[in-house]
């Protein structure tokens, strides 16, 4: 009998076997001097994604209600990005999409949101934390926030307390070298090519 469950187990990895996201991610935060500020938004599912259902809702100085930022009505595929910057950003060249809105600073909660259900964060809303949300490895201020390759699912709890040290890396302000170019581990796992018959063949 224990063979027979291992078999099924064995079975089901191989034929489901992925770690894709379930949804969009924000995938790097830059918060730098002048109008440097910009969020990157990367599609790590395995499916197109119409962005136009998508807004960033920014949460200034603790605040409660949000000032909304639409996202452009584009198609992003499987592993794309999208990047939303301020109208004045200095690199204009490296964003899709621009808005006066985009002046937050290290105290403004971001909320990427569906139909305005939160997918995933940086901050925390209705915090009001100072100048900066930090931990041992920087601040929210004036650094270039990038997602880590391992981390495949949002943070869709806007209110919980926010660590900026969980699942992000931090580089010095006014980097802009990765904007467009994610690396991310949660793309398809290759399964082994094993079917119903050897699987039973293997435990004969």
């Amino acid at each position: 009998m224990a063979r027979l469950l291992t078999a099924i187990l064995l079975l089901t990895l191989a034929t489901a076997a992925s770690a894709q996201t379930t949804d969009l991610l924000i995938s790097e935060y830059v918060e730098g001097s002048g109008y440097y500020k910009a969020l990157e938004i990367f599609n790590g599912t395995d499916r197109n994604i119409d962005l136009s259902a998508y807004a960033i809702e920014r949460y200034a100085n603790g605040e409660t209600t949000p000032t909304i930022i639409a996202l452009d009505a584009v198609v992003l595929g499987p592993g794309d990005l999208h990047v939303l910057a301020h109208t004045q950003f200095p690199l204009s060249e490296l964003a899709d999409q621009f808005s006066m809105d985009m002046n937050f600073d290290g105290n403004d909660a971001l909320v990427l949101a569906l139909g305005g259900v939160p997918v995933d964060r940086i901050g925390r809303v209705g915090e009001y934390p100072g100048d900066y949300w930090s931990c041992d490895l920087g601040t929210t201020q004036n650094h270039t926030l990038v997602r880590l390759p391992g981390v495949c699912a949002g943070e869709e709890s806007p209110a919980a307390v926010f660590d900026p040290c969980a699942g992000w890396s931090f580089l010095p302000s006014d980097t802009v070298s990765g904007l467009g170019d994610h690396t991310s581990d949660c793309g398809t796992v290759d399964a082994p090519d094993l079917s119903w018959s050897d699987l039973k063949a293997s435990f004969r």
